[in-house]
């Protein structure tokens, strides 16, 4: 072989040997991170962008709600027919947690495991008890009844968890059942109760008959849809929420058993 040949193959040979990729131990070209590594990377900085917007996003909430002043629920005593939980019978209070929040003396402002049994039944169709508590509901009426949004029920979660801190929960129930609309212009409990049965649910009032359990089931269970719902002419479907609720007062210890069959024969079903 001429010696001209032996440099152009050996020139050749060197060539190739840059251009060809040198494998590691394993199975990858040396200097190429591996595939999922980069993908890895990626999902990290995807998860971490999103965490941030969220975290901004609930500071932004808790931020706006510490707008809401808790003090101004007081002024719900203020109120001429307003009575106090306390000076209720047991039933009458027990009707309202009972249909709306059952585990209202439980729970801390917000229900989780309320919340996700009221998804699930309203999906199943088998009960009629919504995901807001008691004390949700109070801050919702009291400062964001006009607003409709996602962003609502964060604020009302921080502002429910204020009021929890600063009152009883005897306190807050009594807002509640002083503060929400039973139709026909009436606003308080005991407005409620004399303008529809002639009644009262101040149990140190001697001048006027006391509620009865079916009564307060009635009243509580109106207020779901007070313009719909008309104490005079039950409908089928107001009937079978009363019967829920007397159930569940009965189930949670609210009254006798003997109260409850009382209360359904005068419900006449």
């Amino acid at each position: 072989m001429k010696r001209i040949e032996k440099y152009a193959d050996s020139y050749h040979k060197q060539r190739y040997d840059i251009r060809k990729p040198h494998y590691n131990t394993y199975y990858q070209p040396v200097g190429k991170p591996p595939k999922k590594k980069r993908s890895k990377r990626v999902l990290l900085k995807v998860t971490m962008a999103i965490l941030i917007i969220i975290a901004l996003f609930v500071g932004a909430m808790y931020f706006l709600s510490s707008r809401a002043n808790v003090d101004d629920l007081k002024t719900i005593e203020n109120k001429s027919d307003f009575v106090s939980v306390d000076d209720m019978p047991e039933y009458v209070k027990g009707a309202f947690v009972s249909m709306e929040d059952g585990r209202f003396y439980k729970h801390h402002g917000f229900d989780l495991k309320g919340t996700t049994r009221a998804l699930f039944s309203t999906i199943s169709d088998r009960d009629v008890q919504g995901g807001s508590t008691i004390t949700q509901q109070v801050v919702k009426n009291c400062y964001y009844d006009n607003e409709r949004s996602f962003t609502r029920k964060i604020k009302e979660l921080f502002v429910a968890h204020k009021v929890e801190r600063q009152y009883n929960k005897n306190q807050i129930l009594s807002f509640y059942m002083n503060n929400i609309y039973y139709g026909d212009d009436q606003y308080t409990i005991e407005g409620a109760a004399n303008h529809y049965f002639g009644a009262t649910v101040n149990k140190n009032n001697s001048n006027m008959n006391q509620i009865s359990v079916l009564q307060s089931a009635i009243l509580a269970s109106k207020v779901n849809a007070p313009s719909v719902y008309d104490v005079n002419d039950m409908s089928n479907n107001f009937i079978n929420r009363v019967k829920i609720n007397l159930e569940k007062m009965k189930q949670q210890d609210y009254i006798t058993d003997a109260q409850y069959k009382e209360s359904m024969s005068q419900l006449g079903n």
